[in-house]
């Protein structure tokens, strides 16, 4: 009995090994009967004018048509678009497709990755599909080089190894520093490409009118959906790094809404500058001192002046200092996973702080000595409402106001002092002429920079009587020759 059992499991192995066999054999066939061969493939940067695909294809069959299917970093949207092959039925084909990326519309940030693959329909109706690849998406215009610190690469070229392998080192810490802060996740690797000079930098940062190009110098461009940066060498690009870094991983925790705040979203990334200066301190302190501090609901987006603008950035660090100090870290992860579930923050807060979100501006500002915010009362629909005029850049204060602020320090003997502004933010504010009319901020620099608007004060003179006014007009002039 014990041999015939085994003879029966002898011959359930060999159907088995048959049946497995068969199926081996017919797949091979299948694959080797394909009538399409991809020989070569690829994708070939030519940035900042845009990216190149090229394929050579050897068909037994007509080719109707063969299509690039990319996609671009962890944007939610394939795209695909036809390559431009010759006509007439040959067996050998090669085709190319050229993506433009140099304006606002198609723009790709270098350091984006692209995974792609080929897909080829025949004649007889059947599509081929080649295998996928990915590929970074790297500034032709240069020969880089990159060091790696866990998530965190940096791509560099020229002499400039020791100071990428240092912020490869400080980004690193960064985000390790505001992971537990935002709540997002840190393991996707992110890119930084490092600029050695704004020449460079001007091609690489998303086009923009040739206006503003001369009006600002950005330092620095976060790119959440493509986990790249870039950022410009210098004295602060270890805070511009970190700072913009702070964005992608605010971008993560919220799943890209756009619910969050200018005040939040730039307090959040000021906290994770590791190269914070004083300047917009001192811009904070000059809007409380002068009563301008705008409130964090007039915050939302980055208001329409220069100044209030840099007051806004002083704001949101202090203000979310203030909630971390007094709720801690785990309260401000929830707050923004709230907003990135889609909760509104005149909501979210009252649900994560139990405090409402005026109640909660007026905390921060008893402890930083600011006047309390008062919403303002509606007024009726049949009143005319009386037009409240702009607060203008300068003129409206006084001397001991703008030493106060620590704007400027008059004395007989020396120039008045630079602006904070050219001391810190992502954006260096050149010289313009007198007639160069004011930027708006959030037109200023588009695709998630945090550049600074330029200061071009008022924009008609207002006769003034009084030594006071003419000293103003004065350090506003030396101001401004000065950046």
């Amino acid at each position: 009995m014990l041999i015939g059992f085994n003879k029966k499991i002898a011959t359930v192995i060999a159907l088995l090994a048959a049946v497995t066999m068969l199926a081996t054999v017919a797949s091979t066939s299948s694959a080797q009967s394909s009538p399409v061969t991809f020989i070569e493939f690829g994708m070939e940067s030519q940035f900042p004018e845009g990216v190149r695909f090229f394929a050579e294809i050897e068909s037994s069959i007509e080719v109707e048509d063969v299509r690039v299917i990319f996609d671009v970093g962890d944007r939610n949207v394939t795209q695909y678009n036809y390559l431009d092959i010759p006509r007439g039925g040959q067996s050998l084909i090669d085709g190319e497709l050229f993506i433009n990326t140099n304006t606002p519309e198609r723009y790709i940030p270098p350091g984006s990755l692209i995974k792609y693959q080929l897909e080829v329909l025949g004649a007889d109706g059947e599509t081929y599909l080649s295998e996928r690849r990915e590929e970074l998406l790297l500034d032709a215009r240069f020969e880089w080089e990159s060091v790696t610190d866990g998530p965190i690469t940096v791509f560099y070229h020229g002499p400039v190894q020791s100071r990428a392998e240092t912020l490869a080192a400080k980004s690193r810490e960064g985000l390790d520093l505001m992971a537990p802060v935002t709540g997002g996740e840190i393991e996707t690797p992110i890119t930084v490409m490092l600029y050695n000079n704004n020449a460079e930098m001007i091609e690489a940062v998303v086009p923009r009118s040739a206006t503003i190009s001369r009006e600002l110098v950005t330092e620095g461009q976060a790119f959440g959906d493509e986990n790249t940066v870039l950022v410009l060498a210098g004295r602060s690009d270890i805070g511009t790094a970190t700072h913009e870094i702070t964005h992608i991983l605010v971008d993560r925790a919220t799943n890209g809404a756009a619910l969050v705040p200018f005040w939040l979203n730039e307090g959040l990334a000021e906290l994770g500058n590791l190269d914070q200066t004083i300047s917009y301190t001192r811009f904070l302190e000059w809007g409380v001192g002068t009563g301008r501090l705008p409130s964090l609901r007039a915050l939302n987006r980055p208001p329409g002046d220069p100044n209030l603008t840099l007051v806004g950035y002083g704001s949101g660090r202090s203000a979310v200092e203030y909630m971390i100090n007094e709720f801690g870290e785990e309260k401000m992860a929830e707050l923004l996973a709230a907003l990135g579930a889609g909760v509104p923050i005149q909501a979210a807060i009252p649900a994560i702080y139990e405090i409402s979100l005026d109640d909660l501006e007026n905390d921060w500002r008893a402890e930083i000595g600011a006047d309390l915010y008062v919403a303002p009362t509606p007024t009726p629909t049949s009143s005319v409402p009386t037009p409240t005029p702009t607060p203008n850049s300068l003129l409206p204060l006084t001397i001991d106001q703008i030493a106060a602020a620590g704007r400027v320090t008059p004395t007989p003997e020396t120039e008045p002092a630079q602006s904070p502004m050219a001391e810190d933010g992502t954006a260096t504010p050149l010289a313009q002429p007198e007639e160069t009319p004011a930027i708006d901020p959030e037109e200023a620099v588009p695709g998630g920079s945090c550049s600074a608007p330029v200061h071009n004060g008022p924009a008609q003179a207002t006769p003034i009587l009084g030594i006071s006014a003419l000293l103003l007009i004065g350090l506003w002039r030396s101001l401004r020759r000065r950046l």
